[in-house]
C-alpha cells in the first residue's frame, strides 16, 4: 500500500522492505517498540501481529460476504463456508443442497428429498454460452433459484409457513441442522453427508409427507411405512405408538404421537428386510460428526477416524447407516454391507457402526527438485528473470491469486540459482517476495487503513480477505485455499531462507493467519472455522464458498487445493509446527486421492459410463464438467488441474499409465498436433507430460520451447523435465519415514530423495530398506540399482495407480543422479 510520502516498496529495484520501514514507523514514534498503534488509525482499526498487521475495517480495495446470515441466536462467528450445506447460512430456504446418496432443498412448501440416480452430466451442469479465449469470467450462468431438484417427496410442519427462514441451528464436521420457528411451532432437520437417514423434531404439531408422482405403498406397520416413488424406496419412522393418516393418498401425516420426532430413509432397494435393518437404527438421530487423523510417521500413513455422535430417541440403539464413497470404501476394513447407493462419485456401500477409519498412504512432497541433473543454458535462463527489471509482475489487475502466481514463479527459482551457485540471483528473487509480503502485511498507511494490499478482518463471518481479491474470494468466500496456498508456500521459502523472517514477532503471526483461514486444525477457534475449504467426508475441498447454484458447490483446480496443503507440510516442517505439518499431511494425502478417484477417475470406477470423458476438470456436488470457469479450450481444462508443477505433484505421476492416457485425451480434444496455439499453459502440459514420456518433453523443450504459464519460468521448465529424463516416474510403491521426500524409478533403479528441515543431521528410511543421511537445511540424494524390481501392479488398490507400467515412453534418460550429493 502506498501514499504520497511513501514509494511503492519493490525489492527488484531497491534495497528498502518493509521490514525496515516499519522500524523507521518505531523510529519516528508512529509505531511503539511493543508494535501498537500511537497515531492516526484507531486502535480496533488495526491489529498489530508481529511485525506486521491487519485491519479490522473493510477497505476501500476489500469486498465482503452478505452481512445477513441465516443462523439462530446461539450460533455466532466463525461460521463455516465452502461446503455441501453452506447455502442455508446465505439465503431464507437453500439451493439445491447434494447431501449424498439424497439430494435435498429447503423450499416454501418445506423440506424437498429426492434419490437422483440419474445424475447431470454431459458437457456441463448447465449450459454457459460460447468459448471464450481470454481470462474473463463466463457470465451466462443462470440465476442461483433456478433448476430446483425434482422432488420424490416433500416433508412439512403443518403450522411452520413455507415463508419461515430456515436457519442454521448445529453443525458438525459433515452434517448440518437447521430450524424453522413460526411462533410456537418449529420444526428441525438434521442432514448428514453420506446418511440415507433424515431426521426431524417438532414442537407444536407433526409432520406432513407429501409425495410427487406416483406413488406404492408396500409396508404398513401403523407407525413405520415403506414406500416407493417412481424408482426410488424409502422408508417413513414415527415413533412407536404413533401412526400414519392418509395412507393410499399422495400425502400422509402423523401427529408423532407428542413424541416430536421422526425419520425418513432412502432404503437401497424395496424389501422387508432391509426395511426392518434401518427400522433398527431410524430412532437413533447422528447428533454431531467429527473427523480425527494421526499421522504416522514410520509407517508413512495417515489414519482418519469419522465418528457419530448419537442420540437414541427410542430403545438403546448404538449403530447408525451410512455410505461411504470410494475414496472411504477402498480404505476402511469395516465390515461394508452388500446393500450400495449411486452417486456422482460412484458407487456408495453401507455400512452400520458409530464410526469408521481409513488409512491412506503418504508419499511426501519436495520443497524443490534436486540437483542430479546436467540442465543446458540453466544459467542463463536464471539470469533472465534476475535481470527484469519489476519481478513482481502485474497480470489481470493486482490482487491475492495473481500476487500468488507471482511468488510461485519466484520460490521455484530461488533454490535453482543456489544449486547453481548464483546467490545474487537467489537474493533477489527472495527480497522480491519478502518485500511484496510485508506491504501486504501492513494494513497501516499514513496513519489511517490503507486503501489496498493488505488484510483485513471479517468479524461477521470470522474469515481474513485480502484487498483487493478476485474470483469472488472476499464476496463469496470463494477459493482462499488457492490465493492463500501460494502465499503461504512463498513464506515457507522465505522461512528456508531466513528462519527470523517466519517467527511469530516477525511475520510469521500473519502467515498462520492465512493458514488458519483455510485450514484451521482448531474447531474450538474462535476466529476461524474448523477447515473451511476441506470438507472432511467427501475427502477434498470445494472452492465455492456459498454453494448458490443449482448444481451444488463445485471445485475446478484440484491440483491448487493439493497445493495449498502441500504450502502447509513445508511451512510447518520449516517453522517446527508440528499441528500445522500433520495437518497439511492429512489434508494434502486425502486431496491427492480424491484428485486422482474423482477429477482423473484413473481406475476407471467413478465416472458415470454416460461421461463422454475419461476426466473431469470441474467436479461439482450434482456432477461434472469438461471446462473451466473462464474458457472451454482442452490445454486450459487439463493444465487446471496440474497446475502449479512442482515437488508437491509427483502423484500425477504415480500412475504413468493413466497419465499417458490423460495427455492423449488431451491431444485428441485439441486438434491432435499437439501445437497447443492457446499458448496459455505450455510449459504446464510438458511438464505434465514428463511423466509419462520425459523423452518427449524434453525434446520439445530442445526444439520448440515456448513460454506459457504467468507462474512458470523457462528455467523451472527446463530443471524439471531434465530432471525427470534424469530419475525417471515417481515410484508409488516405496515411502519414507519423514514429510519431505520423494522415489523415482527409471527400470531397474530407483533415485531416493529427501529433504532436512531441521538443525541436525537426519537419517531417513524408505520402505525398501534404504538410508540417507541428510544434513540440516539441506537435500540429499541417492541412487540403488537392482537386479530386477517387482512390477508395481497390485501394490496398492487401483486408485492409487502404483500399479502403473511404464508409461509410453521412458526412454532417452541422461543420468541417474549422484549417490549423497546434498545441495540446498
Amino acid at each position: 500500500m502506498t501514499d504520497d510520502t511513501q514509494p511503492s516498496i519493490d525489492a527488484s529495484s531497491t534495497a528498502t522492505t518493509r521490514r525496515s520501514w516499519l522500524k523507521g514507523l518505531v523510529a519516528s514514534g508512529v509505531l511503539s517498540a511493543s508494535g501498537a498503534v500511537t497515531a492516526g488509525a484507531a486502535s480496533t482499526d488495526i491489529e498489530q501481529i508481529g511485525a506486521g498487521s491487519i485491519a479490522h475495517i473493510q477497505p476501500e480495495d476489500g469486498g465482503a460476504a452478505p452481512r445477513e446470515i441465516y443462523a439462530t441466536d446461539d450460533l455466532s462467528a466463525p461460521y463455516p463456508s465452502n461446503d455441501w450445506w453452506t447455502t442455508l447460512l446465505w439465503r431464507p430456504l437453500s439451493d439445491n443442497l447434494w447431501v449424498h446418496p439424497l439430494a435435498a432443498r429447503v423450499t416454501d412448501s418445506g423440506l424437498a428429498l429426492t434419490y437422483p440416480d440419474e445424475w447431470q452430466v454431459g458437457d456441463a451442469p448447465y449450459s454457459w454460452g460460447p468459448r471464450t479465449d481470454d481470462f474473463a469470467e463466463v457470465t451466462a450462468e443462470p440465476e442461483a433459484s433456478t433448476n430446483p431438484i425434482a422432488p420424490d417427496l416433500t416433508v412439512s410442519h403443518p403450522d411452520v409457513s413455507g415463508e419461515t427462514p430456515a436457519k442454521v441451528a448445529d453443525y458438525g464436521d459433515w452434517s448440518v441442522t437447521y430450524r424453522q420457528t413460526d411462533g410456537d411451532a418449529s420444526v428441525e432437520a438434521t442432514l448428514t453427508q453420506g446418511s440415507p437417514f433424515v431426521y426431524l423434531e417438532t414442537t407444536g404439531g407433526g409432520l406432513d409427507v407429501s409425495f410427487d408422482g406416483d406413488v406404492s405403498v408396500w409396508h404398513e406397520r401403523s407407525h413405520v411405512l415403506g414406500v416407493t416413488i417412481g424408482d426410488s424406496h424409502y422408508g417413513l419412522f414415527a415413533p412407536p405408538g404413533a401412526s400414519w393418516d392418509g395412507v393410499g393418498s399422495d400425502s400422509v401425516s402423523s401427529a408423532l404421537e407428542g413424541a416430536g420426532y421422526a425419520s425418513i430413509a432412502l432404503l437401497p432397494e424395496a424389501s422387508p428386510d432391509v426395511l426392518n435393518a434401518f427400522r433398527r437404527c431410524a430412532y437413533t438421530f447422528v447428533t454431531d460428526t467429527t473427523v480425527t487423523w494421526e499421522y504416522d510417521a514410520e509407517r508413512s500413513a495417515v489414519v482418519t477416524d469419522y465418528a457419530f455422535e448419537l442420540d437414541a430417541k427410542h430403545g438403546n440403539g448404538d449403530e447408525t447407516l451410512t455410505a461411504l464413497y470410494p475414496h472411504q470404501a477402498k480404505r476402511t476394513t469395516d465390515d461394508l454391507h452388500d446393500w450400495s447407493y449411486v452417486s456422482p462419485r460412484g458407487e456408495m456401500p453401507a455400512l452400520s457402526g458409530s464410526g469408521f477409519t481409513t488409512e491412506l498412504p503418504y508419499r511426501g512432497v519436495l520443497p524443490f527438485l534436486p540437483d542430479v541433473a546436467d540442465v543446458p543454458n540453466l544459467s542463463e535462463h536464471v539470469d533472465s528473470v534476475e535481470s527484469e527489471g519489476t519481478l513482481i509482475r502485474d497480470f489481470q489487475g493486482d490482487g491475492t491469486y495473481w500476487n500468488g502466481k507471482n511468488f510461485e514463479r519466484l520460490l521455484q527459482l530461488a533454490p535453482i540459482a543456489e544449486q547453481i551457485g548464483d546467490e545474487a540471483a537467489a537474493d533477489r528473487f527472495h527480497d522480491a517476495m519478502r518485500a511484496e509480503l510485508e506491504t501486504w502485511f501492513s494494513a497501516e498507511s499514513d496513519g489511517e487503513v490503507a486503501a489496498t494490499d493488505l488484510f483485513w478482518y471479517d468479524d461477521v463471518w470470522g474469515t481474513l480477505n485480502g484487498a483487493p481479491m478476485s474470483f469472488g474470494a472476499d464476496t463469496d468466500l470463494n477459493d482462499h485455499h488457492f490465493h492463500y496456498g501460494y502465499w503461504v508456500k512463498a513464506a515457507a521459502e522465505l522461512a528456508r531462507d531466513d528462519p527470523s523472517w517466519a517467527d511469530e514477532n516477525a511475520y510469521g503471526g500473519i502467515v498462520d493467519l492465512l493458514v488458519r483461514d483455510y485450514a484451521n486444525p482448531d474447531r474450538d477457534d474462535d476466529r476461524f472455522p474448523f477447515l473451511r475449504t476441506f470438507s472432511p467426508y467427501a475427502g477434498h475441498s470445494w472452492a465455492s464458498g456459498s454453494g448458490e447454484l443449482p448444481a451444488g458447490c463445485n471445485q475446478e483446480s484440484s491440483s491448487e487445493a493439493i497445493n495449498a496443503y502441500a504450502a502447509l507440510i513445508l511451512w510447518g516442517e520449516l517453522t517446527g509446527d508440528d499441528e500445522i505439518r500433520d495437518t497439511g499431511i492429512y489434508l494434502y494425502t486425502h486431496e491427492v486421492h480424491a484428485s486422482l478417484e474423482y477429477w482423473f477417475d484413473i481406475a476407471d470406477e467413478n465416472l458415470p459410463e454416460t461421461w463422454d470423458y475419461d476426466y473431469a476438470a470441474m467436479v461439482w456436488g450434482r456432477g461434472y464438467k469438461y471446462a473451466t470457469w473462464f474458457n472451454q479450450d482442452p490445454e486450459s481444462i487439463h493444465a487446471i488441474n496440474y497446475l502449479p508443477v512442482g515437488g508437491h505433484s509427483m502423484y500425477l505421476g504415480w500412475n504413468s499409465d493413466a497419465a499417458a492416457a490423460n495427455w492423449r485425451e488431451l491431444l485428441e480434444n485439441d486438434g491432435y498436433d499437439g501445437s497447443f496455439n492457446l499458448g496459455w499453459y505450455t510449459d504446464v502440459l510438458w511438464e505434465f507430460r514428463a511423466f509419462s514420456n520425459p523423452g518427449e518433453a524434453r525434446e520439445w523443450y530442445d526444439t520448440d520451447y515456448s513460454a506459457g504459464d504467468f507462474g512458470e519460468s523457462r528455467a523451472h521448465t527446463a530443471h524439471w523435465i531434465y530432471t525427470l529424463d534424469a530419475v525417471g516416474s515417481p515410484d508409488a510403491t516405496v515411502t519414507a519415514d519423514t514429510a519431505c521426500y520423494s522415489v523415482f524409478r527409471d527400470g531397474t533403479t530407483r533415485t531416493y530423495v529427501a529433504y532436512n528441515a531441521g538443525d541436525a543431521e537426519e537419517t531417513v528410511s524408505f520402505s525398501d530398506g534404504t538410508e540417507l543421511s541428510v544434513e540440516p537445511g539441506a537435500t540429499a540424494t541417492t541412487t540403488r540399482t537392482f537386479e530386477s524390481l517387482p512390477g508395481l501392479s497390485g501394490a496398492f488398490p487401483t486408485v492409487d495407480g502404483a500399479e502403473s507400467g511404464e508409461g509410453d515412453g521412458n526412454n532417452g534418460k541422461s543420468g541417474q543422479g549422484n549417490s549423497g550429493r546434498q545441495n540446498p
